[in-house]
């Protein structure tokens, strides 16, 4: 017998593809929801039941939040995991490059949440999982549109946890630090104008780049500790509102956490613009 249905966005790969595969595995009747059907293998291949959705699209949302209801009579989980970025320094990137982001980051989170409530609040239950971000609590150098998303994030998951909680409906916000993943690879986005010698922050850009991927090529947080993370969400009782996933995310947020007033911006800025700007 299932734990439940959940539908979990971006589940084409990355940490999408690896928390259906794990909820899969772990009991839970998944709906991995992708924009392009043509990537549907591995989810298939793993026993998950796949959905078309564009977080993006009214149409598609609708008809996928029926489709698990109409198969199980219910939708009991929502794990909202797609997102994408565009990587530049403000200036650099176009206001449409920015929207796209928030199109996808905070309204296509509300409106797949929005989708599935009437369900949840009838049935009196539910779980409700946002995969945010570090930087949704901590700023970084050339992505700018992506944390500021990430930050709105937080409000609006914070907020809707306080409406909800008297229906028995739980909103849980899954923070990972970087995780190699292909939005720093294939489906690495940068702004046009950011990779334009001409630009004036096109050395700075280049050195935030580089390193970026150096603390990649470092980075102990993987898919995998972000799908548990979330398994985690779904079945503690009672679920925690934050899951902080990763060590390094877990330093940052004490440091800032326990440094009076703003020593901990002043020492965090300090060392990342010394990295950005420092002659080569």
């Amino acid at each position: 017998m299932p734990l439940g249905s959940v539908l979990v966005t971006g589940a084409s790969s990355g940490i999408g593809l690896q928390t259906a595969v794990h909820l899969h595995a772990n009991g839970w009747r998944v709906f991995g929801a992708i924009r392009n059907p043509g990537r549907a293998e591995a989810l298939a291949n793993a026993g998950v039941e796949v959905v078309p959705l564009d977080v993006t699209d009214d149409e598609q949302t609708r008809a996928a939040v029926a489709t698990v209801v109409r198969k199980c009579g219910a939708i009991d989980a929502l794990v909202n995991n797609a997102g994408i970025q565009v990587r530049g320094y403000f200036e650099d990137v176009p206001e449409a490059d920015v929207r796209a982001v928030f199109e996808t980051n905070v309204f296509g989170v509300m409106r797949v949440t929005r989708a599935v409530l009437p369900f949840m609040r009838e049935a009196r239950r539910g779980r409700i999982v946002m995969v945010g971000s570090i930087g949704g609590r901590i700023g970084s150098l050339a992505l700018t549109s992506y944390c500021a998303s990430k930050f709105a994030l937080e409000g609006f998951a914070e907020s809707l946890a306080l409406e909800v909680a008297p229906l028995q409906i739980s909103v849980s916000l899954v923070a990972p630090a970087m995780v190699r993943t292909d939005i720093w690879g294939a489906n690495r986005n940068v702004a046009k104008a950011a990779a334009d010698p001409k630009s004036a922050y096109y050395a700075w850009f280049s050195e935030s780049e580089r390193l970026a991927d150096r603390i990649l090529k470092t980075a102990p947080t993987t898919p995998a500790d972000v799908a548990q993370a979330v398994g985690r969400a779904l079945t503690d009782t009672p679920p925690r509102l934050r899951y902080i996933v990763g060590r390094r995310a877990g330093w940052l947020l004490r440091a800032r956490n326990l440094l009076p007033g703003e020593m901990f911006e002043k020492i965090y800025f300090r060392q990342v613009l010394r990295m950005v700007t420092k002659p080569r």
